[in-house]
């Protein structure tokens, strides 16, 4: 959808899922003179740069008129709704309240991909990896550094202290495997918050708008079970990383992992030095530990990380914010992510280790593996490289109200090097997979159009509504078992129960 045709107070509004007042409580410009005031609900939090975000200096916002007030000026946002919002100093100049167990409704997830120097990543390929995964994204941002992706709730999933706020755990469950997943082939940030600050929808900044892909919280919590299981990954449970009996957090493998690591330092998107001591600390104070033992060691740890080293003012609030009690223990969550960045495979040798009988942290078997020639060195490609390069091929040939190519079987054989009955097979494949839709026309003036199942759904999505009619009747025309796929968009039961369904777009009946 064109930027340009974006209303950005619908957007904030279709996000925002009435957390907020519609109208400022006092000072309305803009409420009817008849409308009695709204009465109490939760605030957001807005920043208007990096910088200011860094430092919490903010403003809270507790309507949306607030927001239609300051369009386009805000950089960041909180999309998620909070129960309440404050500042710190009298001036009114610095926020706090954006903390998980202040949130009051989880309206979208977010997926922040950092993109570095050297690395590829285009809103195509975003686009790509989603519609693998069957769940088109709300809305893409284009940021500085990369892009946001958002995956809005059809209805707010409201949170409750209920069990230790297991609600928050659940929300944190979906949000880190969907973040897992992208992260499978696009560089993601792990490390950021799930429900906390964000980059808001500007007009210079809106890459794509899919205004009628909202998900229903259940569909996704039934995918991240799935894909839990089928990735083998450790679900966080009601209760925080629970150790065995008499033994301490701070003995357990990963911290002497850790600590012993002197390679550990901080890049954008990674969970470096700082989160290390952070988590080490909570390790020492869930175990009894002394701050002033605790800041010992980390200090030490510190020291041995040479020129990489943070300042001392950085180890001691780490170690005094881990002490500060409102959380009892590391997370499993951060420890995981520590230890698959500088786990027992990046760590040097050991500077000192003084822990006895320690617990050990989930490890992998060594494993041999048989390495595969390069590709230029072998004679034959394998089917699925075959594949890849159809798939690439066409990537390049689609465009938006044209999304097949027409071209001869010869013409592929020729430029992709794919022997004649290699490309039958795989073109069958690939259709019986529903990644691609094809069709062949005899004699003269005949050929083969192609069209991947990417490319279909990306372009019904763009095309303006007007014409979403005649595109798709066109679509049929030319490919007639896309119907499944199609229907699967425009014909899904739109009642309040089971408003979208997940598209099973690995599944299709191509006839």
């Amino acid at each position: 959808m064109n930027v340009l045709e974006q209303n950005l107070n619908l957007i904030y509004a279709a996000i925002l899922k009435g957390g907020l007042r519609q109208y400022k409580y006092k000072n309305s410009n803009l409420r009817p003179f008849v409308q009695q005031p709204e009465g109490k609900k939760g605030a957001i939090f807005g920043f208007r740069s990096k910088e200011a975000m860094g430092v919490a200096h903010g403003v809270v916002l507790t309507s949306e008129e607030a927001l239609w007030e300051n369009e386009n000026s805000f950089t960041h946002w909180t999309p998620n709704v909070f129960r309440y919002g404050t500042y710190t100093d009298d001036r009114r100049l610095f926020v706090t309240g954006h903390k998980d167990q202040n949130l009051k409704q989880i309206n979208t997830f977010m997926i922040d991909i950092d993109v570095k120097v050297g690395q590829s990543c285009s809103g195509q390929d975003i686009m790509d990896r989603s519609m693998d995964l069957g769940f088109i994204p709300t809305m893409i941002l284009e940021t500085p550094g990369g892009y946001q992706v958002y995956y809005v709730l059809e209805n707010p999933w409201f949170i409750s202290s209920a069990n230790g706020y297991n609600s928050v755990k659940i929300a944190r469950n979906v949000s880190n495997n969907l973040r897992r997943y992208f992260a499978e082939e696009l560089p993601v940030d792990m490390g950021c918050n799930h429900f906390g600050i964000a980059r808001i929808p500007r007009h210079d900044n809106i890459l794509q708008y899919n205004p009628e892909m909202t998900y229903d919280m259940q569909t996704l919590i039934d995918w991240s079970f799935e894909y839990s299981a089928d990735n083998q990954i450790d679900i966080e449970r009601p209760k925080l990383f629970l150790l065995p009996k008499k033994s301490k957090q701070k003995d357990a493998a990963w911290v002497d992992q850790l600590l012993n690591n002197t390679q550990i330092e901080g890049d954008k998107g990674l969970l470096g030095r700082n989160s290390a001591i952070y988590t080490m600390a909570l390790a020492y104070y869930s175990s009894g530990e002394s701050l002033e033992n605790c800041y010992d060691d980390m200090d030490q740890f510190n020291t041995n990380l040479g020129n990489k080293a943070l300042k001392d003012s950085e180890v001691r609030r780490a170690v005094e914010s881990a002490y500060s009690g409102r959380y009892h223990q590391a997370e499993q969550e951060k420890i995981d992510l520590l230890i698959e960045s500088w786990g027992t495979e990046k760590a040097s040798k050991a500077p000192f280790s003084k822990r006895k009988g320690s617990s050990g942290y989930r490890s992998h078997p060594s494993t041999w593996y048989k390495f595969k020639k390069d590709r230029s060195e072998r004679k034959y490609s394998h089917k699925h490289e075959w594949k890849a390069d159809l798939l690439a091929f066409l990537k390049d040939k689609s465009y938006t109200y044209k999304p097949y190519f027409v071209t001869t079987k010869r013409e592929i054989v020729e430029e992709l090097k794919i022997p004649s009955r290699s490309l039958d097979k795989i073109l069958k494949e690939l259709q019986e997979e529903g990644r691609l839709f094809y069709s062949v026309k005899a004699g003269r003036g005949g050929g083969i159009r192609l069209a991947t199942r990417n490319a279909l759904i990306q372009t019904i999505l763009q095309v303006k509504k007007e014409v979403q009619a005649a595109y798709v009747e066109s679509i049929l025309s030319v490919f007639p078992w896309a119907g499944n796929l199609v229907n699967q968009y425009f014909n899904t039961s739109k009642n309040t129960e089971n408003r979208y369904q997940q598209l099973d777009l690995g599944d299709l009946d191509t006839g």
